[in-house]
């Protein structure tokens, strides 16, 4: 793990908490433990972590170059948390199956969830292929627990409010996180802060029981290229009817296929949706 080396040893106690430094609470530490390799987390640039902004990668790919685009986007009163799906999360419950997610075949790196025949002809499954439906869910109970352990208050521990956690995901990772959000309404969770999607989203309905939505989802945001032939347009108004029509805002990039953000419109479309969206804490106010 990396965090600032002036606050790494801090714990969550009031005196830092008024002072604008926010550590990750000791049940997220137990569960995501001290794999160096596996996550970052980072106060915010200001000195302030009122809210968090937590990175998923794609397919292949590791948590670094999130990290980096954190540090670049530096969005005012935020920490970020880039995690790879290399991780093992440790102390979790009887719900989840398992603390991993999946590594790729021949070296390739690690994913959330199996959305290609790893096995046998390395094909693309089908949205609603078992196998990838049974990995999807496996992921989404272990990421949710981690969520929960983010947010949930304690007694004597600092979290994050749901509605100051944010989501940033590209192509499976923006898949997972759009699900997580997805799931987490339909367990009747406070909607989270926000999620924005990079070339990625739902693709089927809703995996968990719930017929009836308790909670009102997560606003999201979709982004995607217009020659985008793994994500296209279309799919990205297939999740937004899927997931639900108000709360989803799409932006198609011209002349743009399936990749990361790379476009001054892409990332101007972000910044104004997190804008919109970040709390921000007046400190001086509070001194007075």
């Amino acid at each position: 793990m990396i965090e600032d080396t002036t606050t790494a040893k801090l714990e969550g106690t009031a005196s830092n908490i008024n002072a604008g430094i926010r550590v990750m609470p000791i049940r997220t530490r137990q569960i995501i433990g001290n794999d160096s390799s596996s996550y970052i987390y980072r106060h915010s640039h200001d000195g302030i972590d009122e809210n968090l902004l937590i990175f998923f990668h794609g397919a292949g790919d590791t948590h670094l170059p999130f990290d980096a685009l954190g540090c670049q986007m530096a969005l005012p009163q935020t920490a970020t948390l880039s995690i790879s799906a290399s991780i093992s999360l440790n102390n979790l419950t009887s719900e989840a199956t398992t603390n991993k997610f999946m590594k790729l075949p021949f070296g390739l790196g690690y994913t959330w969830f199996e959305e290609m025949d790893y096995e046998c002809t390395g094909e693309t499954l089908e949205s609603n292929h078992p196998r990838r439906l049974k990995s999807l869910t496996t992921a989404l109970e272990i990421l949710y627990q981690l969520l929960c352990s983010l947010t949930d208050q304690g007694i004597t521990d600092f979290t994050w409010l749901p509605e100051r956690v944010f989501l940033f995901g590209f192509s499976a990772g923006g898949c997972l996180a759009m699900e997580l959000c997805r799931m987490w309404m339909e367990k009747g969770r406070i909607p989270l802060g926000g999620v924005i999607c990079i070339a990625g989203g739902v693709k089927t309905k809703g995996l968990g029981n719930s017929t009836q939505q308790t909670q009102q989802p997560t606003d999201v945001l979709v982004i995607t290229g217009e020659d985008d032939s793994v994500y296209s347009p279309a799919d990205a108004q297939l999740s937004k009817r899927l997931y639900n029509a108000s709360k989803v805002q799409i932006h198609v990039q011209k002349g743009k296929g399936h990749g990361m953000v790379d476009r001054k419109e892409e990332m101007q479309a972000i910044m104004e949706f997190l804008s919109k969206r970040l709390a921000r804490r007046f400190v001086s106010m509070e001194e007075m």
